[in-house]
């Protein structure tokens, strides 16, 4: 079948673009548990620097839902992705508007531009359009309840994908990463595996530069649970922080101002990044204009495939806390046949690993599939009956 990307409104800035996106595409639905995997065991005390290390590679990683669903035809999808400029947008559109089309269905790609206007305007192009499934990537429902109360009242099924939902509901069904973690724990692992990725690489020896981020709700859980799992840790400690937001980045000061902090905290050996697109943004840049980018450890969170790149080149960052962002569209899929069936909506089984230089890092260009590889894709269609 044919897919078409439309678009919404003017695009912004490329470098907000990239911040905003990875950001709301992080938002996910209040709980991420339940379903059918089961995740790893729980990383060992920080301590222990080679178990810490081996654990931040094993990660916590499940599988598709095994339980079958019928596959109804005739069916349109609508694709409303948060930003086509963004990969972390993009590719978990493209993975919806692919799984759809193995399935036989018309699906169509709205580029929401980054912005709530452009989310809103999107998803009523899908309701004139007379779409029978809209699929949301990285959208909360507060930013665009008229027009999701709006579909309802038109009778189209509405997912959720890497947004928060409004109470009451307004969406049809809200798709869940990973069994047996709510919110809180699914981003609290992320800290945890960025902590134990560092106290692997230092022997035990972290002494942190802490970058923050208080913009999201995920934001400071990852702080916490990345501080706690430190304080685990005997030989480890936090020497300075430095608070970081979109807005710095909108004004062209995100990389002054962790130079700034680099230049401060000079007894520094690692540094935790909350979000990839940074070191696109100039991070990276920075770190290696320090004359540091040998001696420090860095690691950030959320990966693709520019970041694969900067990590392989030596770039200024050395890992990352990655997850599949096509996967997740393909999940929408799932999320949306489930309803449309009368089913339960079944967790996507979707973990995270810690990449580096020697470990889980993909062929150039290619996505993260894990380690070992988690072929999703057939997964999902062994059990869409058609």
């Amino acid at each position: 079948m044919k897919s078409h990307t439309r678009r919404g409104r003017p695009l912004v800035g490329a470098l907000l673009a990239l911040t905003i996106a990875l950001v709301v595409t992080a938002c996910s639905t209040g709980t991420v548990g339940g379903g059918t995997d089961t995740p790893s065991a729980s990383a060992p005390a920080g301590g222990d620097a080679a178990s810490a290390l081996a654990a931040a590679y094993e990660g916590v990683v499940g599988a598709p839902p095994t339980e079958p669903v019928a596959v109804p035809s005739d069916i349109t999808a609508w694709v409303v992705s948060c930003g086509e400029l963004a990969t972390t947008c993009a590719a978990p559109a493209a993975g919806a508007v692919d799984a759809s089309e193995q399935i036989g269905w018309e699906a169509s790609v709205c580029d929401g531009e980054l912005n709530p206007n452009g989310w809103g305007s999107c998803i009523r192009q899908g309701i004139a359009a007379q779409a029978d499934v809209i699929i949301t990537i990285g959208q909360d429902c507060g930013a665009i309840s008229g027009a999701l109360q709006e579909a309802a009242d038109a009778g189209i099924t509405t997912v959720n994908v890497g947004g928060v939902d409004c109470t009451p509901s307004l969406y049809t069904a809200n798709v869940t990463m990973l069994e047996g973690f709510s919110y809180e724990e699914y981003w609290s692992k992320v800290g945890e595996l960025q902590a134990d990725w560092l106290i692997g690489q230092t022997d035990g020896a972290v002494k942190l530069l802490q970058v923050e981020f208080n913009d999201t709700q995920w934001g400071p859980i990852i702080t916490e649970a990345l501080e706690a799992r430190l304080a685990e840790c005997e030989g480890c400690s936090i020497v300075g922080t430095v608070q970081l937001a979109n807005s710095d980045l909108a004004t062209g000061t995100l990389p002054q101002k962790f130079s700034t902090a680099l230049l401060q905290y000079a007894d520094a050996n690692a540094v935790a990044i909350p979000i990839d697109g940074w070191f696109l943004a100039g991070l990276g840049q920075a770190i290696n204009a320090s004359g540091r980018g040998e001696t420090l450890h860095v690691v950030g969170n959320f990966g693709s495939i520019p970041n694969w790149e900067v990590i392989r080149s030596a770039g200024g960052q050395d890992a990352t806390v990655a997850s599949a962002a096509e996967w997740n569209g393909w999940a929408g899929v799932d999320a949306a046949l489930r309803s449309l069936a009368g089913q339960d909506i079944l967790p996507a089984g979707i973990g995270l690993q810690v990449v580096d230089a020697e470990n889980n890092l993909p062929d150039a260009g290619q996505p993260f599939s894990y380690t070992p590889t988690i072929d999703f894709q057939a997964d999902y269609l062994s059990v869409w009956e058609r």
